[in-house]
């Protein structure tokens, strides 16, 4: 063959590859342009300059990926390494999306506070990159990149406010509690990869039977990496480090990583699980069964008993990872719809609800207790609309879009035959309607209180266009039902 002829291969090849993972690529550029920008620019112009270069990039990069969901031809790029096919095109226009919302909130919290604000948005942007990596990943290598690059560069968001003991204590605490779990994940992967003799998931998949259930080395492989997924989703009896994170991280962080964190965990559990191990899949529906009920039962009988709003949204958190497990045990078509449609929406749901504690913010700390709640609807009537909002949706109360996609997971929990599992879900969504409604009583009880809480014009959309997606995509569920239908199809690419 000609020389020209490998060469003018490898230049089509690279461009084809480099087109698989575009959205990435994007906002990769973005963040070495924002680099550039923090290092040339004074200090009086680099804050607001690196905001505008994190908003822009997050958009372009969410037009990107919404452009090749329209147009664009599925495949594997770099040796079957990554993807970019629509259920990785899925996730990173939820983490674009979430980007801008991030950028939005902080803006202003950030002044207030006192805090680097052009770090603070690089930060988020390279973990922001780490999610895409997660969700696009076909190789074990891949997932181990994409999980590194989103932990370190939240390690150090958690301690941004250093002047804060509290925030210092959360970044040491999630540094050695995700150390220890990407440690876990790390054995598992090497144990898997010793059963199957290959890192690439899609080829795992293929070498791999049922009856290699009978191995222990790759039975211990999947219980490590459950163990060390567990963690990533804030799953009991994995959960330990996430109150004490969420409380200490400053308020966008918690918010940012509430979302953000468990939705690239999730993406990369069923890319790991359901793409490579198919033919195990009684062996870690087991695992993971365990995980969702003492996550439910854990997470929604703690949140009772809180009086921080921060750690009663982490155990809110851990509650809802024991619901998205249920589809995720159910696998198949109907599951992973109900998985995507939740994760989407919750984006909205649990970001709207820190989004309102974080305007509540002063110079010197947050405040997150129920008693700087008190007369918020009187006080701003945007914020305590929206907190209802919020709060009724996690619950799970129709039309919002919290209830269908409960409705959906535990539709498809059921079909798979986990009733039993459905039965505890919903008994304990019952319980958690307690502590949801407890949090709008002082939001609307009379209150003497007549100091107003100011909100920019950034954290007001970023507030309103949560609250309009959590009823929107309630009142008319198929519009994004269709959407993860989609992204639901192709696991690892054709």
């Amino acid at each position: 063959m000609p020389p020209g002829t490998d060469l003018t291969y490898s230049w089509s090849q690279a461009f084809a590859d480099l087109g698989q993972i575009a959205p990435i690529a994007t906002l990769t550029g973005f963040l070495l342009f924002a680099l550039v920008l923090d290092l040339v620019l004074p200090r009086s112009r680099r804050d607001g300059a690196v905001a505008i270069a994190a908003a822009v990039g997050f958009a372009y990069a969410l037009g990107v990926a919404v452009f090749r969901w329209l147009y664009g031809t599925n495949g594997y790029a770099y040796h079957k390494f990554a993807t970019g096919d629509d259920f990785a095109l899925f996730f990173e226009m939820l983490f674009a999306s979430l980007g801008i919302l991030t950028v939005a909130l902080s803006h202003s919290y950030l002044k207030k506070r006192g805090l680097l604000e052009s770090e603070f948005h690089i930060l988020i942007m390279a973990a922001v990159i780490g999610m895409m990596v997660l969700a696009s990943a076909t190789s074990l290598v891949t997932v181990f990149l994409g999980l590194e690059l989103l932990s370190i560069a939240l390690y150090i968001v958690c301690g941004f406010a250093r002047t804060d003991f509290r925030s210092q204590e959360a970044a040491a605490k999630y540094l050695l509690v995700g150390g220890f779990a990407s440690a876990f994940v790390l054995y598992g992967m090497a144990l898997v990869y010793g059963a199957a003799g290959t890192t690439v998931i899609p080829d795992i998949a293929q070498r791999l039977t049922s009856s290699a259930g009978s191995n222990p080395l790759l039975l211990m492989g999947i219980l490590l990496m459950g163990v060390g997924f567990a963690f990533k989703v804030s799953a009991a009896p994995f959960h330990m480090w996430t109150p004490d994170v969420y409380q200490g991280a400053p308020l966008p962080v918690t918010a940012f990583m509430s979302v953000g964190t468990k939705a690239a965990a999730f993406a990369m559990i069923v890319r790991v699980f359901e793409g490579g191990l198919p033919h195990l899949a009684p062996e870690w529906q087991t695992l993971l069964a365990f995980v969702a009920a003492t996550s439910m039962i854990v997470g929604n009988l703690m949140a009772i008993v809180q009086t921080s709003l921060k750690r009663l949204l982490a155990y809110s958190g851990i509650a809802q990872a024991g619901y998205i497990l249920i589809g995720v045990i159910a696998g198949g078509q109907m599951g992973l719809e109900a998985v995507l449609y939740y994760l989407f929406v919750y984006m909205f749901m649990n970001f709207g609800a820190f989004a309102v504690i974080t305007l509540l913010a002063r110079p010197d700390g947050d405040r997150d207790s129920f008693a700087d709640l008190e007369g918020l609807a009187r006080r701003n009537w945007l914020l305590g609309l929206g907190m209802t909002v919020f709060m009724l949706s996690l619950a799970g109360f129709p039309p919002s879009v919290g209830f269908f996609g409960k409705l959906f997971l535990f539709t498809a929990g059921v079909g798979a035959g986990y009733t039993w599992l459905v039965v505890l879900a919903v008994l304990m969504s019952v319980v958690s309607v307690f502590y949801y409604v407890r949090v709008l009583i002082p939001i609307w009880s009379p209150s003497p209180r007549v100091d107003g809480v100011p909100a920019s014009f950034s954290s007001r959309f970023a507030i309103a266009l949560s609250g309009l997606a959590s009823l929107g995509l309630g009142l008319y569920p198929t519009t994004l039902l269709i959407a993860g239908q989609i992204g639901a199809t192709p696991i690892n690419g054709p």
